[in-house]
């Protein structure tokens, strides 16, 4: 698990922990339903990040007999429930409370409490939208941010990154929509704040929604680490031909290489030179002829074996994302 999508995480979840109380006692003394959309919206993300940090600490579990290639796509799956999650409670709650407001405004009291508190929830939101910014910086490395987006491995510090911009443009909002209807008495302004927020957390929902599926469904590894692998075996004078390559996400930080390979006969044969030669019967001796085929079948075998396995190492030590690499004699 990355540093940086721990504190992510952990930093999200105090801090909406925090201000869903705020946010739900300032929607008690008002009644305004877009501080009311914010409490929701807030409660959901802590929820989310309760299960991202369930998930993260269980995609930790080392492979067993049972999980070979170990538990990394709990981390998926629990995204992927938060993503539900969000999209039933939080943008479907929220929707429904703004619409009933627009066709039936209720009297607002609107105060202070609620300004105070959605300035404090954009300091908040903000401070935890920079931690999931840096983590996700140092996480990208050379791609763009969308491209990053797209094809990221580590859904928690993504999750929180849009979950809490998404946060950050909804207090927005939501200061808009409430000043607004203090401003002109129209209840309205602050439905149509409450409706917009639930929009936003839709949005994100469906887009988390979509990217744990492919995650969970076991997309391929990036496309730049598996050329370099292939490179490096292509580079062995043992290897002729790299037949096919097939490679899959495990996890958050880590993958699995199956290739077939066709090996080089010849390179084997020159190894094998000196110990054929030891070896070599006397012509005619029909029996001493059957023993050498059948020990030097075995060599061969023992050979082809001996380097698959370094192959397997080297490939390893070079590339420690790779942590199931399975090659095979084409």
């Amino acid at each position: 698990m990355a540093a940086g999508s721990r504190t992510a995480v952990l930093g999200a979840l105090v801090g909406n922990t925090v201000l869903a109380v705020l946010k739900f006692t300032a929607f008690a003394l008002s009644g305004s339903g877009a501080v009311l959309s914010e409490a929701v919206h807030t409660t959901a993300d802590a929820a989310n990040q309760a299960l991202l940090w369930l998930g993260l600490k269980r995609s930790l579990r080392p492979p067993d007999e049972r999980h070979p290639y170990g538990y990394g796509g709990e981390r998926f799956l629990f995204s992927l429930l938060a993503a539900v999650g969000i999209f039933v409670f939080g943008c479907g709650l929220t929707v429904y409370h703004g619409v009933h407001s627009w066709l039936r405004p209720p009297e607002l009291e609107l105060g202070w409490p609620d300004f105070a508190v959605l300035l404090l929830g954009l300091v908040l939101d903000g401070s935890v939208l920079v931690l999931a910014g840096r983590a996700v910086w140092r996480q990208k490395g050379d791609l763009g941010l969308f491209a990053y987006l797209r094809r990221a491995t580590d859904p928690a510090a993504i999750a929180v990154l849009l979950e809490d911009t998404v946060a950050c443009l909804g207090v927005l909002i939501a200061l808009a929509c409430v000043g607004l209807a203090r401003l002109t008495g129209e209840p309205r302004w602050d439905a149509l704040g409450s409706i917009l927020v639930g929009l936003l957390m839709g949005a994100v929902a469906v887009w988390l929604g979509i990217r744990n599926r492919e995650l969970l469904l076991g997309p391929a590894a990036p496309p730049e680490l598996v050329a370099e692998a292939v490179e490096f075996l292509r580079a062995q004078p043992s290897v002729l031909r790299v037949a096919r390559v097939r490679s899959r996400v495990v996890s958050a930080d880590h993958f699995r290489l199956q290739v077939d390979l066709d090996f080089n006969g010849a390179w084997f044969g020159r190894r094998l030179d000196g110990w054929v030669r030891a070896r070599l019967p006397e012509p005619g001796d029909r029996d001493a002829a059957e023993r050498f085929a059948e020990d030097f079948g075995r060599e061969i075998l023992d050979q082809v074996a001996r380097e698959v396995d370094r192959l397997e190492r080297e490939l390893a030590a070079r590339f420690p994302a790779l942590a199931f690499i399975d090659l095979e004699a084409d």
